[in-house]
């Protein structure tokens, strides 16, 4: 049996958003399943193609992803190009956003790039919006990361 490999790629300037990562990853070890975590800056497409399951996450700027994330997914558009090597892949997103509907319109953007586009299996992203508790982030955080890795297992 092969172990499975979740790779998670963040942006994160203020911290917010790598320690939602943090937390999503825990909750995806729990289920047996390699994880890696990758800033977006040093993520390859390459390491897309390896994973088994993809789950990015930005901070929400102006109801969109941060233009580092924005880089990795145009890049991506080989990947697309050459027989669409992420489709069936599982997937995954989430966002740190000042407002529920701007994290809403950030995550559109990611699940439209890899979901429509790529064809990954999207499980519906999550949102920390100002004011939610850290204790409830860590919790939702976690349980995502456990059900991408269900996903993933259940493939």
């Amino acid at each position: 049996m092969t172990i499975k490999q979740l790779l998670i790629i963040y942006y994160s300037e203020t911290g917010n958003t790598v320690r939602m990562a943090e937390k999503i990853a825990q909750g995806a070890k729990r289920a047996n399943i390699t994880v890696m975590m990758k800033r977006v800056e040093d993520c390859k497409l390459n390491d897309l193609v390896e994973a088994d399951g993809i789950v990015i996450g930005s901070p929400t700027y102006f109801s969109n992803v941060a233009w580092q994330v924005k880089k990795l997914i145009d890049e991506s558009i080989t990947l697309y190009r050459e027989n669409r090597r992420l489709r069936d892949k599982v997937g995954g997103c989430f966002t740190s956003a000042g407002t529920q509907r701007d994290g809403e319109e950030c995550l559109k953007m990611l699940e439209r790039a890899f979901g429509f586009h790529h064809k990954l299996r999207m499980v519906p992203g999550i949102i920390r919006a100002s004011g939610d508790s850290t204790e409830d982030v860590s919790k939702m955080c976690q349980e995502y990361g456990m059900r991408i890795a269900e996903n993933i297992l259940s493939k």
